[in-house]
Formats: structure tokens, C-alpha cells, sequence
């Protein structure tokens, strides 16, 4: 079954923009950002950094993101919130967030391989023109 030309021009904008932004990596942090929800595990941190509390989710495999929050903001020591979903960041003075381990792992892998014909149909579905 061929490939038609809209279902290619999509793919190859999609690879464009991963490739312009690169790959989530587990050191990559969000300063002024935080996440809503999913907090399995809350830890007071007296002097306690952003890099520390992505240091505990990494050595944590329920963990898939991480919110540290300034001391001050959240009573008077730094916050360290482990996520065990990824929710949306949003816009967040004081605190800093990042993905797990695990996650930008299965992120990557999913980057590296071909999709799956389920994946194909989905995309071919999206197509404002008839295809076969």
C-alpha cells in the first residue's frame, strides 16, 4: 500500500520538530514551571536543590516527573514532589520541574522505532483528503 503525499509531508514535519527540540533527557529541567496532581511522595528538603530532587526521582522507578519548589514558597524549607504521571507543566515561580528516568526512557524508545500500523491508520484518519 503506498504512501500518499500529506501522510509523508506529516511525518517528516514531525520528525522535523522532534529533531529542531532534540530528546527529553532526564537532566533537562523547567525553571519557573511546576506540574498539578499525581504526587505520590512529598519531601521537605532543608537545603535541598532541584538537581537533589531529580536525583530522588531518578533512584525512584514509580517516579515519571519531579517538582522542587523554592524554600519559602511552601513553608520555610525547599519542596521535593515526586510525580508518578508527567502532567502538563505550567507557569510556576519558584519552583522548577522534569521528567523521571523511566519516562524519557520510554520516550526514546518510542522516538527510535517505526510506527506501528495501528499508529499509521491513526495518522491516515487525521488526512482532510480520501486515501487508501
Amino acid at each position: 500500500m503506498p504512501i500518499r503525499a500529506p501522510f509523508l509531508r506529516i511525518t517528516i514535519v514531525a520528525v522535523a520538530v522532534l529533531a529542531a527540540e532534540g530528546p527529553a533527557v532526564a537532566g533537562d529541567r523547567l525553571e519557573g514551571w511546576a506540574r498539578r496532581g499525581a504526587v505520590y511522595q512529598r519531601t521537605p528538603m532543608d537545603g535541598g536543590t532541584a538537581q537533589a530532587c531529580a536525583a530522588l526521582c531518578a533512584r525512584d522507578r514509580q517516579c515519571r516527573s519531579w517538582v522542587w519548589t523554592r524554600p519559602g514558597l511552601d513553608g520555610p524549607d525547599a519542596q521535593c514532589a515526586l510525580l508518578s504521571s508527567a502532567p502538563t507543566p505550567y507557569r510556576a515561580p519558584g519552583q522548577t520541574t522534569g521528567l523521571g528516568v523511566e519516562l524519557v526512557r520510554n520516550i526514546e524508545e518510542a522516538a527510535t522505532r517505526p510506527p506501528t500500523q495501528r499508529e499509521i491508520d491513526a495518522l491516515r484518519a487525521t488526512l482532510t483528503e480520501p486515501h487508501k
